[in-house]
């Protein structure tokens, strides 16, 4: 009789393949599952009506008949997988560890496919992630480092991670820079599901006592933090870094200004700002836009908006140390041999 995997997130040669929908798929799933649906949106809508208004059978045969289409590109794909690293497990998941995974898993199987599925599922995955997630012994002490906006963090924590220090970059998991116009250069919106599955596998995998995090809200774009990793986060070691006004400005710019369509991202995401500001102020960013003078506009964000709001919050915490930001390498290191201390 052949058995389920349990999930086992430091396992790392485990390959997941998602036979669910792509819309359960891009809801939340685990991350850097490839998804590989059993039948699609499309296939389940025709499948579902054929159940619900012809028959049972009717059902089951058109639901044989999408899934057979298939069982070529599956055995070619698995072959390919298993080619390239002999060493990784194939595991197949559905919603509950039913009948999608179990059924692909024996049929493959039969075939002399090593291949198996993991037990309950995307159901329990998820239980586990949320389970673990609203522990507060889950986490590492947190290393927190604040800022007014430009002053590099998000760099020294891809500094960081770089030396092979523990970080968690929330900002990227969420695929958002947490501010009105954090959205600017990025693909897509991030799922709360998959917000949460990345920081469990990230936390997961920290094997340090500390792990460095940036300052953030709970919200993170269009995302909540769970609510005790926010708790450790406010309860962590807070370090301030600094920088000039022409350091920030000339950090933002590039992080900024040289995405695709930059100034009709700018644009859309300045109507957010409009309940906030003046007339006014919206009308001379608008100049400037139209002038392409970023710099500019990225000074007057920061001494005009951004940074009135963020030193209130920043005044809030006492900070163990703080730090001169003259360059993302120098104040890396700065940071690396304080830790040290720690």
């Amino acid at each position: 009789m052949y058995k389920p995997i349990l999930y086992d997130p430091n396992d790392l040669n485990c390959y997941y393949i998602d036979v669910r929908s792509e819309s359960e798929y891009e809801k939340g799933h685990i991350p850097n599952a490839k998804n590989l649906p059993i039948l699609n949106d499309h296939e389940r809508h025709v499948v579902g009506d054929l159940y619900k208004n012809t028959s049972v059978d009717a059902a089951r045969r058109k639901g044989l008949e999408f899934v057979s289409q298939k069982l070529m590109t599956y055995f070619d794909i698995i072959q390919d997988i298993i080619a390239q690293n002999p060493e990784l497990k194939i595991v197949f998941y559905c919603s509950r560890g039913g009948y999608r995974s179990t059924s692909i898993t024996l049929l493959l199987k039969g075939i002399g496919l090593s291949v198996s599925w993991l037990q309950g599922g995307y159901k329990n995955y998820r239980q586990m992630v949320l389970e673990r997630l609203s522990d507060p012994l889950f986490y590492p002490k947190m290393i927190v480092l604040h800022g007014l906006s430009g002053v590099g963090k998000t760099h020294v924590l891809n500094s960081l991670e770089s030396e092979n220090l523990p970080v968690l970059d929330l900002e990227g998991l969420a695929m958002h820079k947490g501010s009105h116009l954090g959205h600017i250069g990025m693909d897509k919106l991030q799922t709360q599901q998959n917000f949460e599955n990345l920081i469990f596998e990230k936390v997961s995998r920290n094997t340090s006592e500390y792990c460095f995090v940036e300052s953030e809200s709970k919200r993170i774009g269009p995302v909540f933090m769970p609510q005790a990793l926010y708790n450790c986060i406010q309860g962590g070691i807070h370090a301030l870094l600094n920088a000039s006004i022409e350091f920030r400005v000339d950090l933002l710019v590039k992080d900024y200004a040289l995405c695709d369509n930059f100034d009709a991202q700018l644009r859309k995401s300045l109507i957010k700002l409009s309940v906030y500001v003046s007339k006014a102020f919206l009308e001379e960013l608008e100049l400037l836009i139209q002038q392409r003078d970023y710099a500019k506009i990225a000074e007057k964000l920061l001494l005009e908006y951004y940074d009135p709001i963020y030193k209130k919050s920043i005044i809030k915490h006492d900070y163990t140390r703080q730090f001169d930001v003259l360059s993302i390498g120098q104040v890396t290191k700065e940071i690396m041999a304080w830790h040290e201390t720690l």
